[in-house]
């Protein structure tokens, strides 16, 4: 690896204390030591490519996936599922070696005439299919290297980032965590709010904050489930009163995410026909960016629900395919998402949503159901609009 500072090509045995032996600097990552084999220079080099060199602000858990899907784009390059294996796959082949096992047998069995001889391939064959079967569904389903790799997540302000802020100071482009608390405290006032963006993912909203977007757009930014400040209130109160004012949502792909426009509006105590627009993330986009995903524990009433809400008319607009994966739990985060493309498109909705009065007033007396307009308008300026195939950057 190359020394941070002077970049000297430094070989291992010459780098075990961590000081380069030609400027005498420290440096604070050995790629030995650690599970993504990071380097000093190719953490800043990873912050500097989310942040577009400084450009963009991002919050520690961001950084954090952001490596991790780096670290997969090159095993999704030759190989990504969208879910894991059905037991109906693992049948099948089952099936297979079974049924080459019987004709085994039964030709052993008409060469021989021996029924003991024909038990024991029987009993064979089906062990053989069951071995093959079982190691084809466990290879699969372990696959998927979001489950494996989370500890390296969780852990990797520890592990990474801060020895390499100990030597270095900042990464480019971070934002601490005793920032972040401060902007919390700070919220649009009413009187400004153009639209609100609302979120269950605190990052998403922490990444806008420090972006600047509250000021800059008239943003006002909430949490799905608090706690509320006397100024979050307000704005909760602004919603209550106005029914036309913009409510943006950006959330998981997951069945509580996807539930969340036909679900907060009640809990929040807004008229049913608030104008909400959901942004994603959708399963659908999970499938389309080859985002990595995992399993979470979902709650069967929840799943009822859903499928209720999407066979209801005018109710939520999911797929078939993303049905099937919701059923089976599955989860991706929208911290996947690099904060310039979450600042891009969040500027990109307000400004569209709130472009003139006018405009306003025709989608406002559209003869269209409020979920098909919500639709119709978040794949005009949400993630519904990425390309099929955009890389992991």
């Amino acid at each position: 690896m190359k020394c941070p500072h002077c970049l000297f090509e430094l070989k291992y045995r010459e780098r075990r204390d961590k000081k380069c032996p030609q400027c005498q600097k420290p440096f604070a990552l050995e790629p030995r030591e650690n599970t993504l084999k990071m380097s000093d220079l190719r953490l800043r080099g990873l912050a500097e490519r989310l942040s577009n060199q400084g450009t963009y602000r991002y919050t520690p858990a961001q950084l954090a996936y952001f490596v991790f899907r780096r670290e997969l784009a090159s095993i999704y390059k030759t190989s990504y599922s969208w879910s894991e294996p059905s037991a109906v796959v693992a049948a099948i082949i089952f099936g297979f070696v079974f049924l080459t096992a019987l004709a085994c047998m039964l030709l052993f069995f008409v060469q021989e005439r021996s029924l003991a001889s024909a038990m024991i391939a029987l009993v064979i064959g089906a062990v053989i299919g069951l071995i093959a079967a079982g190691l084809y569904y466990r290879s699969v389903k372990s696959s998927n290297p979001y489950q494996r790799l989370l500890p390296v997540i969780e852990s990797f302000e520890t592990t990474y980032v801060a020895p390499w802020a100990s030597v270095h100071g900042p990464l480019p482009g971070w934002v601490a965590y005793q920032k972040i608390a401060a902007l919390r405290q700070v919220q649009s006032p009413p009187s400004r709010v153009r639209a609100v963006l609302a979120s269950p993912v605190a990052d998403v909203l922490d990444c806008l904050r420090a972006n600047g977007l509250p000021q800059r757009l008239g943003l006002a930014l909430l949490s799905i489930d608090g706690p509320f400040s006397a100024d979050d209130e307000h704005i909760l109160a602004l919603l209550r009163q106005n029914p036309r004012l913009p409510l943006l949502l950006i959330h998981d792909a997951s069945v509580a995410g996807c539930l969340l426009p036909a679900l907060l509006p009640g809990k929040w105590g807004l008229s049913p026909n608030h104008r909400v627009i959901d942004l994603g993330l959708r399963p659908r986009h999970v499938k389309q960016q080859r985002l990595p995903w995992k399993r979470e524990e979902t709650p069967q009433e929840l799943m009822d629900l859903l499928e209720r809400r999407v066979k209801a008319p005018g109710g939520l607009t999911l797929e078939k395919e993303e049905l099937e994966w919701l059923r089976q739990g599955f989860v991706t985060s929208a911290l996947f998402i690099p904060p310039a493309r979450l600042v891009n498109v969040v500027t990109s909705a307000v400004e569209r949503l709130t472009s003139t009065p006018v405009a306003a007033a025709q989608r406002a007396s559209a003869p269209v159901d409020p979920e098909a307009r919500a639709q119709a308008e978040a794949r005009a300026i949400g993630f519904m609009t990425w390309p099929q195939r955009q890389g992991a950057a």
